[in-house]
């Protein structure tokens, strides 16, 4: 079921080529920083860099994150659409307005809550374990980041479906 209008198509994908940039930035570095690190321990294990495995984590939950708003623009999150595209037309722009307010209202409060928690290892000063002693609250910030992301996707959506943009459209 796709009810985006093609205008709406086309904003997608200036957003969406921003978005696969920096999510390919981030993979690609967490990628190359593990090929190095598995070579180096091969050839050279003195050489090996510590405290790789840890920022190739921090760089593919950001990518993971990041990625949020494109997924939601893209609707090509998991959801069970057999039944509404049996519906007829108007029934099936109800459940999508419906849909894109229920997803928009739990971005809007993972993103409050990531912030809560972003916000309190920022003031704790909270660093990671390790020799690197990374600050934690930037690897935290990934979820408010990636969801208000994710808010605006939503809100894009809510008004391609529910019209209120002349753009509703199947």
């Amino acid at each position: 079921m796709e009810l985006a209008p093609p205008a709406a198509a086309e904003r997608r994908g200036v957003l969406a080529r921003i978005d696969s940039f920096v999510v390919g930035l981030f993979g690609m570095s967490a990628l190359l920083l593990a090929v190095v690190n598995v070579l180096l321990r091969a050839v050279a294990p003195q050489h090996a860099i510590e405290w790789g495995d840890e920022v190739q984590v921090y760089l593919i939950v950001w990518a993971v994150c990041v990625s949020f708003a494109a997924v939601t623009a893209a609707d090509r999150h998991i959801r069970a659409d057999l039944v509404v595209g049996a519906m007829p037309l108007p029934v099936q722009r109800a459940l999508a307005v419906l849909g894109d307010l229920l997803g928009l209202a739990m971005s809007i409060a993972l993103c409050w809550l990531g912030y809560l928690v972003t916000y309190e290892s920022w003031d704790f000063g909270d660093v990671s374990t390790t020799t690197l002693r990374f600050p934690l609250w930037i690897y935290q910030a990934s979820l408010p980041v990636g969801m208000a992301l994710m808010a605006v996707a939503y809100v894009l959506k809510l008004l391609d479906h529910a019209g209120l943009r002349g753009r509703a459209g199947p």
